[in-house]
């Protein structure tokens, strides 16, 4: 039997990133473009619509498609036959494999100088702070609270510099993928990066090497581009790295906060890239769920009466204002259902039901950093998927001080689940 859910277990964050804390979200007001000039970023610019972006990103995708079949086709070519027929994977689109190599090339530039000048010992510390704080929740505070520390003053000082060093850039990608696993912030990421590790390997040294540069050359091109197309949707990213984010002293999110506005491009393209090499599996699934984040919730989000039934958790309509409520009504039109999301422990679990129904096709949404690697999971598990970004973050875990709720292009999301996406 069905049982209201308490409010406490509501009141917690989008992010997709297992074992994160709960943030309150009661009394949450609704946010116009231009009222909260703090937003972190925003796709709606100020027309009220994000209509526009995903007009943009579409022809930038395009073009960054083409650009990297232009310096780096034969490495994609020779890369897919690699995971297909040494790796046992199923195929996926030749735009995913560039969206790889793209990863690739940030990592190298981002956080390659931090994984050289690091110390072992602390990796390990690390990884072993970060097994304990998904084994244990009555340690986790203080597993989250070490590994801040350790994060501060060891992992993150260095973020960002250009390594000087001379050794090849390709020998320190086993130490810096060492790097990215310690962080916890990086799981999928870190799947695929091993995958191209184990490629560069068999190929001659000189030619490795080569495609390694390639790749940090495709970066070096993405940034100034989508700096130029999509940079006017992430101009709070600076002002919340100098400001609120500065502010906090150590925290458990200090890497997943501290990402460059570059980085948010990147899962810009990576959502609409990923999506269309999904499409059309997605398109042929019999049924559809809906997975929505509970800080879209509006101002009752202290009082929801969403139900839960084991991991489900379904909107009750108990306030007509709420964008759940709303967005459930419309996706029962089209025959799908939607699915709170209130933890993100909880994520993993959902779909490991519908990796056992290979006839269910998934819509997520959630905040733009969490766009990569959710759908790298669900790539991973073989689910039919698309993912749908929030048009802005909201939620007092990672980006506020008091939380708002947060919303979506809603008109997208029904075009995707119907079957009409232009």
């Amino acid at each position: 039997m069905q049982a209201p859910i308490q409010s406490e277990q509501l009141q917690e964050t989008q992010n997709w990133v297992p074992g994160d804390a709960v943030a309150p979200q009661s009394a949450i007001p609704l946010v116009a473009p231009g009222v909260s000039p703090d937003l972190v970023y925003d796709l709606r610019l100020k027309d009220g619509s994000s209509g526009r972006y995903y007009e943009e990103l579409g022809r930038f995708s395009d073009k960054l498609l083409a650009e990297i079949e232009l310096r780096a086709g034969p490495a994609l070519g020779a890369y897919s036959r690699y995971v297909l027929h040494d790796m046992n994977e199923a195929p996926r689109s030749r735009g995913e494999y560039g969206i790889e190599l793209l990863t690739l090339g940030l990592a190298l530039r981002r956080y390659r100088v931090s994984a050289d000048l690091t110390p072992a010992w602390v990796f390990l510390l690390a990884r072993q702070l970060f097994r304990l704080r998904r084994r244990s929740t009555l340690l986790k505070p203080a597993a989250d609270c070490a590994r801040s520390v350790i994060v501060s003053l060891f992992m993150l000082p260095k973020t960002g510099h250009d390594p000087r060093q001379s050794r090849p850039l390709a020998d320190g990608l086993p130490r810096l993928i060492d790097w990215l696993q310690a962080t916890g912030e990086f799981e999928q990421e870190v799947v695929r990066l091993n995958n191209w590790l184990g490629f560069l390997a068999t190929l001659p040294r000189a030619e490795a090497a080569h495609w390694v540069k390639a790749a940090l050359a495709l970066f070096d091109w993405f940034q100034g581009q989508a700096d130029r197309v999509l940079g006017p949707y992430t101009r709070g990213v600076p002002g919340f790295l100098t400001g609120e984010y500065a502010r906090r002293g150590c925290r458990e999110d200090q890497v997943f906060c501290a990402k460059q506005p570059v980085e948010y491009h990147l899962n810009m393209v990576a959502a609409e890239i990923m999506n269309r090499g999904l499409r059309e599996q997605f398109e042929r699934t019999r049924l559809k769920a809906v997975l929505v984040p509970a800080c879209m919730r509006g101002a009752q989000a202290a009082t929801c009466k969403a139900r839960a039934s084991g991991v489900d958790l379904t909107c009750t309509a108990c306030d007509p204002a709420c964008a759940v409520n709303r967005i459930s009504r419309k996706m029962r039109g089209l025959g799908a259902k939607v699915y709170l999301v209130p933890h993100s422990t909880g994520f993993s679990r959902w779909l490991e039901r519908w990796q056992r129904q290979p006839d269910t096709g998934v819509a997520a949404v959630a905040c733009l950093l969490n766009i990569l690697p959710g759908g790298y999971e669900m790539r991973a598990r073989g689910i039919a998927s698309q993912c749908v970004p929030l048009d802005y973050p909201g939620c007092a875990k990672h980006w506020r001080r008091k939380a708002i709720a947060t919303g979506l292009n809603e008109d997208r999301l029904v075009q995707i689940v119907a079957g009409n996406h232009p």
